[in-house]
């Protein structure tokens, strides 16, 4: 018997926690130990009653961890224990981490810096704008997106990083076999998402999904991530709910700002008065992590302008255009440019869909 397999066959046994879980292989150095200690050992524990040893002992009297195991790789599924290299290590940290975590698709796990992006169900033409930006500014600058397959600004971010050629993870709340997708609607999505990531639940495959287990969810989604970002959510919110988990995991919350007047943007404005990072651009997020910056914003911008033959004057301007509306006569005093050289340029940046003219001369990246 390996020690995976061993952790995943005690939180097999009804009764038997993630807590529990690691308390046992703590107490007794390995799980090989914890299936094989007798009744007495087992009551010695400080915090476990008879009716959890009673319970544990006549567990590992009907289940085979082998078998068990072998159920659920046949199903292409990976099993990894918090003992585990390939186990999130930001998730480790947090005091209710899951024993256990069922992944399906081409992550590849190694250590990667990881941004939860959340939000409404329900979003604006605003909220879907922000979202897409965001997610896919964070996936160009080396940020792998997690977020939770649920409709609205979930799924956005999703796509957004899978648009820009990025890796995303989602976290569900139920199983993660193709029965158990939840929503049905995001099925395709769901495969999508496992051949640039990957699908990750806690729960074992032909879970289906109840209400309750989706802020066990959102625990997963802000402890394996660096931060959190908000965008749109109402005042009463289940997305405020993982905004507070990554508070209480000590984990950066940012959120998008919204208007006083809609309702959608009530619980991130809320979020910013207590506290959160208010963002209005991916740099604003990136400079909260200096040490994890694989690649910036502007580099990307570089290397894809390569690859499509800009003018070094387009390329210079490209460096200064963002998602904020930039005036001419900024670009201008910024690249120290002839203004027919920037007019020209800004032309053919248009005409190379890597900017747009919104209106009074302002200019934005795209």
């Amino acid at each position: 018997m390996h020690s995976s397999a061993i952790i995943h066959a005690l939180t097999l046994i009804p009764g038997i926690g993630n807590k529990t879980v690691r308390n046992l292989i703590t107490h007794f150095g390995n799980p090989v130990a914890v299936w094989e200690a007798d009744k007495k050992s087992l009551l010695e524990i400080n915090g476990l009653g008879e009716k959890t040893v009673v319970a544990l002992i006549t567990g590992r009297d009907v289940i085979s961890p082998e078998k068990e195991w072998e159920k659920v790789i046949s199903q292409n599924i990976h099993i990894s224990a918090f003992t585990d290299a390939t186990y999130p290590r930001l998730l480790k940290e947090i005091p209710d981490a899951p024993a256990i975590l069922y992944t399906r698709g081409n992550y590849d796990w190694t250590e990667k810096p990881l941004i939860a992006i959340v939000g409404a169900r329900k979003f604006t033409n605003y909220g879907e704008q922000a979202a897409y930006r965001f997610a896919s500014d964070l996936a160009k600058a080396g940020y792998v997106i997690v977020s939770g397959l649920a409709l609205g600004i979930d799924s956005i971010a999703h796509k957004a990083a899978l648009e820009a050629g990025a890796e995303t993870l989602a976290v569900l709340g139920g199983g993660i076999d193709d029965d158990s997708i939840y929503p049905r609607s995001h099925l395709s999505l769901a495969q999508a998402v496992m051949h640039s990531g990957a699908l990750v639940s806690e729960y074992l495959p032909g879970t289906k999904v109840i209400e309750a287990a989706f802020p066990a969810r959102n625990r997963i989604m802000a402890g394996m991530s660096l931060g959190t970002l908000v965008i749109e959510a109402s005042e009463n919110s289940g997305t405020l709910i993982t905004a507070r988990l990554a508070l209480d995991y000590n984990r950066e919350v940012f959120a998008v700002p919204g208007s006083i007047f809609s309702p959608a943007s009530l619980g991130a404005n809320a979020l910013i008065k207590s506290g959160a990072k208010i963002v209005a651009s991916v740099q604003d997020i990136l400079e909260e992590f200096p040490a994890t910056k694989n690649s910036s914003v502007s580099e990307k911008k570089v290397s894809r302008a390569e690859n499509i033959s800009l003018s070094p004057e387009e390329k210079k301007i490209l460096q200064i255009l963002s998602q904020e509306p930039t005036h001419v006569d900024k670009i201008i005093k910024a690249t120290k440019l002839e203004t027919a050289s920037v007019i020209s340029a800004l032309t053919l940046l248009e005409i190379k869909a890597f900017a747009k003219n919104i209106g009074g001369m302002n200019y934005i990246e795209i």
